[in-house]
């Protein structure tokens, strides 16, 4: 299970339904008793699948963790999340049992997390502003955007580094507003390492990041978001960061 594959050009079934229903089934059946598979997420362009795995703790609250099942390592350095790597795709014999070794009780302490008040506040506004047709995008150095993940992509210094933007999601030659507000990029470079969001490359060494519905669904689904998440995202990240966001939320309503 060590050795490992750049992309998944060879394994073009990852994508099938029977393939996924079968992953899915296993990863669930190799949870321990008190953990539970609350979403999964498959890559479009390899072979790489991410769960979100849930677990009820002391507090009456929940303990979230990210499982990557992979053919090659993930290129985030910093990334909050379990990783395995499976060499073969479609070859079932050991990954139960590496599933069992990886979620040992070191690594679960230190890759899972909670999400707090803020934390839902900003889902709720992430998802919010994609339903405005509104996404974050942070333009890389060319050389890192050019390597498509070739490279490493420290979350602790190139994300935070990254000039971020607000902008349209299908066209950022229309719309691109840049944001200055570096405790909000560095929660949105937590989110996107516990793969609640995900990235699509573009171009100008613009980096895409999109929020992973699979996942926030279910979890604000159960984590009802509080009603003055308004006032939350203003007292962390000052009103006029949340005046910018609602100000392109207005202008795409009269666009539609």
């Amino acid at each position: 299970m060590t050795k490992l594959r750049s992309n998944n050009d060879g394994f073009p079934f990852t994508a099938r339904t029977d393939y996924r229903q079968h992953l899915q089934q296993l990863v669930a059946s190799a949870l321990p008793a008190d953990f539970e598979l609350a979403a999964a997420n498959f890559a479009r362009s390899t072979a790489s699948s991410y769960w979100l795995i849930k677990k009820s703790n002391a507090k009456h609250s929940h303990d979230w963790i990210t499982l990557r099942v992979a053919t090659h390592p993930l290129w985030l350095a910093h990334a909050q999340q379990i990783e395995i790597l499976w060499q073969h795709p479609g070859d079932f014999t050991e990954l139960a049992s590496t599933i069992k070794q990886a979620l040992n009780p070191v690594a679960i302490s230190d890759n899972q997390f909670q999400l707090s008040q803020l934390d839902i506040a900003l889902l709720r506004l992430l998802t919010a502003l994609e339903r405005h047709k509104l996404i974050w995008f942070i333009r890389m150095a060319p050389a890192m955007a050019a390597s498509h993940k070739a490279v490493s992509f420290d979350l602790k210094t190139d994300f935070l580094a990254a000039q971020l933007y607000l902008g349209d999601r299908n066209n950022a030659n229309n719309l691109l507003v840049p944001v200055a507000v570096p405790d909000f990029q560095q929660r949105l470079a937590t989110f996107y390492g516990r793969n609640l969001l995900f990235s699509q490359f573009t171009k100008h060494s613009l980096m895409k990041l999109l929020p992973t519905n699979q996942w926030l669904q279910p979890i604000l689904g159960e984590l009802e978001a509080p009603t003055d998440w308004q006032r939350l995202l203003v007292a962390a990240f000052g009103e006029g960061f949340i005046k910018v966001c609602l100000k392109l939320m207005d202008q795409e309503n009269d666009h539609d």
